[in-house]
């Protein structure tokens, strides 16, 4: 396994956190462009992949470098993946349902080593089938088409800022070390020089110190000036003593020991300690393959000949006190022991920041921060967050909730004691945030009722902040968690409950976009309008839905003009495309048509533009809403060809990437253009076409035996049957409804109707 990394200008990816992104082979030179520079776009980080995956010559680096490349031995998937704050996977149909090694190996080997796995789903609707086929964990939608969700861009952010360390915390962290060291040895010896930063750590004395080394960083043009800038910064020079050593021309001995034995020599506040690194089991103490000390020390021309005493890995005591008098001869800072200290220290082992990973060690230091009589509420976040994502622990939601409601009780008190007016509003801003995230986390976890009594305990307490900080970022908190007890009664069905919290977000909507009429101002009032038309529209109160939408698409038309980007078309489309929902329902077809009309226009060109499976489907989803309504109108050539060429859009998508959704899809345009045919007279086309979809709609079922696909494939087969006068499918119908009709009372009527007509 060979590495290559992408970073914001591919600059040096030396301290910058380290994602991992992996994916279906065959998806790879579509979904890591895209991926990656979402992840970069939000986060300072270096995106990590393999060269095999991108179809790269073995071991090609992104430069060149003095380091010979034979130095830079691959590693295995696991030596590599432990390395990682958080492993990305591009997720399609063939990730899910196809052999590949990102799915069947590097899934399992980042949930077992407790990394944080971030599913992007470049297709919708896979959530189910992720968590059926893949893992158990939530799935982010690059290409969702509810506009009144939380934004894939503000979920990504969210995700990143939870699991890795931006750069001003990383700073913090480093400045809490006690001293830096800097760990030679040669790039094929990395095992041994990761067991020598392991060894030096174990000793409770060292927890605080930092320790460079350049992990598996690829060559690059920057490579030289990252070795000095941390020479300068170290205070002690470690060096992993192997054989490997004495192979000629290696980078050891002609750059990093000649520097370290010249600044040893102009300054007494550095030290060189070289430990002896071997395996007990290689002969007898190693013997056979142990280095030649008498080389060392012997030859005139040998570059390490000022080394005279090696230090031994397997000697413990003796290395130990040879690094504490090194130490001791040298400049340490002395730090507090503060639980905010630990805190930082804790973080440098959890995501590796000039440390090894040491996810127990990790733990410990943040969980002590975090339950200290002067807590760090920053550790108790993080701990929440660790157990949410799984970072450093096994994912546990229950954990996270106690953790969270921890920090919710810490944030409260840190309000209520500290009344300074900056502190005041910053603290009290916390605490709304946290009650918040606390909501969500309990909504997440089936607790509507907790979910609804956390956000209600965070209105209170944001009502009253508005009141005594009176400032308008108080204002849009108030929208926002009006707008989720919305969301929460709605779920309970309290349809008058949630209108009442919805309409409330949506008066300081107005009221913001009226004063600052910023483009997110403008486009939640545009959500708030969506959302009372959504309710409006599930009470049967059409034309208020209708007035709702109309005010949501007003704004969104000046949004689009204004920007057109992919985001407001979308969000245009979507709007348009409810509006046609509510004239199709009132069997308006003239206005159903315009508005489909308008979002068919823009979906097509969101299909050229964006150029994805995802987008072609939505524009197939468009196309045959349209040919709906020319239907119902009698306008059957208009019907049948843009029911020709969503089947064509859906049939390609669907060979193309297996996808399920797509699938179903493909079989629902080989229904539409089926019935069309059927009218026109054109029976060998129409008999071929529900042959095709009774096939599609089996596959299906087979596949997945959920109440939506045996009912499409009872009306499949109902259809086909009628289409054919063929009563042993229509007995398969009445067979599939009337399992269906047991535990759900909807299907009775379908049943009775396929009996009817099988006898």
């Amino acid at each position: 396994m060979r590495l290559k990394y992408k970073t914001r200008g591919m600059s040096d990816p030396k301290g910058k956190p380290k994602v991992y992104f992996s994916c279906h082979p065959d998806d790879f030179k579509e979904a890591f462009p895209l991926i990656s520079d979402d992840l970069l776009n939000h986060a300072n980080c270096a995106v990590w992949y393999d060269a095999e995956l991108a179809g790269l010559p073995d071991g090609q680096m992104n430069e060149k470098s003095d380091v010979p490349e034979e130095d830079y031995a691959a590693a295995g998937p696991e030596e590599n993946l432990k390395e990682m704050q958080l492993v990305v996977f591009g997720v399609t149909s063939k990730f899910i349902h196809e052999g590949n090694r990102a799915k069947d190996v590097e899934l399992p080997l980042a949930l077992k080593n407790h990394i944080p796995v971030l599913p992007i789903m470049l297709e919708n609707g896979l959530g189910y089938e992720f968590s059926n086929n893949c893992a158990k964990i939530q799935v982010v939608p690059k290409y969702g088409t509810d506009s009144t969700a939380i934004p894939y861009e503000e979920v990504l952010q969210t995700f990143l800022d939870s699991v890795l360390v931006g750069d001003e915390l990383a700073e913090k962290v480093r400045e809490a070390f006690d001293a830096y060291v800097f760990l030679s040895y040669r790039k094929k010896d990395r095992r041994h020089a990761q067991r020598l930063m392991r060894l030096i750590h174990e000793n409770r004395q060292f927890r605080d110190i930092a320790i460079w080394y350049d992990e598996f960083l690829v060559p690059g043009e920057g490579f030289n000036e990252a070795i000095k800038e941390a020479f300068l910064k170290s205070s002690l020079f470690a060096m992993a003593v192997t054989p490997h050593l004495e192979e000629t021309g290696n980078y050891v001995m002609r750059v990093e020991y000649p520097m370290a034995r010249d600044r040893r020599s102009e300054s007494d506040d550095f030290e060189i300690v070289p430990v002896e690194m071997y395996e007990p089991e290689d002969g007898e103490d190693g013997k056979d393959w142990r280095i030649d000390q008498s080389r060392l020390k012997g030859q005139k021309d040998f570059k390490y000949q000022e080394i005279t005493d090696l230090e031994d890995e397997h000697r413990t005591p003796e290395m130990n006190r040879s690094f504490i008098d090194a130490l001791s001869r040298i400049a340490k800072k002395e730090n507090d022991g503060s639980a905010r200290h630990r805190f930082f220290i804790g973080l440098a082992y959890l995501s590796g920041i000039d440390v090894e990973i040491n996810q127990e060690r990790a733990m410990a230091l943040i969980k002590s921060a975090a339950t200290d009589p002067d807590p760090c509420i920053e550790a108790t976040a993080k701990l929440a967050d660790m157990y949410l994502t799984g970072d450093g622990v096994p994912a546990d939601r229950r954990e996270a909730i106690y953790w969270q409601n921890m920090v919710v009780r810490q944030y409260e008190k840190a309000y209520e004691e500290n009344h300074d007016p900056d502190e005041h509003k910053g603290y009290g801003t916390q605490y709304f945030r946290a009650l918040l995230k606390l909501s969500d986390l309990q909504r997440d976890s089936g607790d509507i009722h907790a979910a609804a009594g956390s956000a209600k305990q965070a209105l209170t307490f944001v009502e009253k902040l508005e009141e005594e900080v009176g400032v308008r970022e108080m204002e849009r908190d108030l929208a926002l968690i009006s707008n989720r007890l919305g969301g929460l009664y709605r779920e309970t069905g309290d349809l008058a409950a949630a209108q009442t919290y919805y309409e409330k977000a949506c008066r300081i909507y107005e009221k913001l976009s009226f004063q600052i009429g910023t483009a997110r101002a403008r486009r939640d009032l545009s959500i708030s309008y969506e959302r009372l038309g959504d309710l409006a529209r599930k009470a049967g109160k059409l034309t208020e839905a209708d007035e709702y939408y109309k005010k949501a698409l007003e704004i969104r038309r000046k949004l689009n003009e204004g920007a057109g980007t992919p985001a407001t078309r979308r969000d245009l489309s979507a709007i348009l495309t409810k509006l046609g929902n509510v004239r199709k329902a009132g069997r308006d077809y003239a206005g159903a048509g315009k508005y489909y009309g308008e979002a068919l226009a823009m979906d097509r060109v969101l299909a050229a533009e964006v150029k994805t499976a995802q987008a072609g489907d939505d524009f197939g989803v468009s196309l045959v809403k349209t040919g709906d309504i020319h239907k119902a109108e009698g306008r059957l050539d208009d019907a049948e060809q843009c029911y020709r060429e969503a089947s064509g859009i859906f049939r390609t998508n669907s060979e193309k990437t297996g996808s399920r959704l797509f699938k179903d899809h493909q079989a629902g345009g080989c229904e539409k253009l089926a019935s069309i045919q059927k009218k026109r007279g054109e029976t060998e086309e129409a008999a071929e076409l529900y042959r095709e979809s009774v096939t599609l709609r089996t596959q299906l079922y087979e596949q997945d035996q959920t109440v939506s696909c045996a009912n499409a494939l009872a009306t499949a087969y109902f259809n086909a049957a009628a289409f054919f006068n063929d009563k042993a499918m229509m007995e398969k119908a009445y067979l599939l409804w009337k399992e269906l009709s047991a535990a759900h009372p909807e299907y009775i009527k379908y049943r009775d109707k396929a009996e009817k007509l099988s006898r």
